[in-house]
């Protein structure tokens, strides 16, 4: 005897999936806000799970899973604050005491600084990729 066996796919289940609340109308969100922290359980229906990353406007807290260094966070802050600093020059009044990007003649700011950044980043990964 044989039976013919057909079986429907079985779903893929996501590791994990983002939920974005609101408050209700006429509500706030401070009730909860002092539980959402990264680790802390949250059930919804019957199923339990864990806050791995939490948004307040556009700035996003690391996942857990994900390596997070304070000292690499503060130099890379640290660093755009260097940059900024060279990128908004608008003009140079005294070239031996302002500090500028010069290449031969020519001193580089705003949007123009910016490209040539980007182009001298490209051209090393792809002297990494290809030495």
């Amino acid at each position: 005897m044989s039976t013919t066996e057909t079986s429907a796919p079985i779903p893929t289940v996501p590791e994990r999936i983002t939920i974005v609340l609101k408050a209700q109308e006429g509500s706030t969100l401070e009730q909860i806000c002092q539980f959402v922290s990264l680790g802390m359980p949250v059930a919804i229906g019957r199923g339990m799970a864990v806050i791995a990353s939490a948004s307040d406007s556009d700035m996003v807290t690391p996942r857990l899973d994900d390596e997070f260094s304070i000292d690499d966070h503060v130099r890379l802050v640290a660093d755009a604050k260097r940059y900024r600093h060279l990128r908004d020059k608008v003009c140079i009044e005294d070239a031996d005491n302002d500090i500028m990007v010069v290449r031969g003649d020519q001193y580089f700011d705003g949007d123009e600084l910016d490209r040539e950044i980007d182009n001298a980043l490209r051209l090393a990964h792809l002297e990494e990729l290809h030495p």
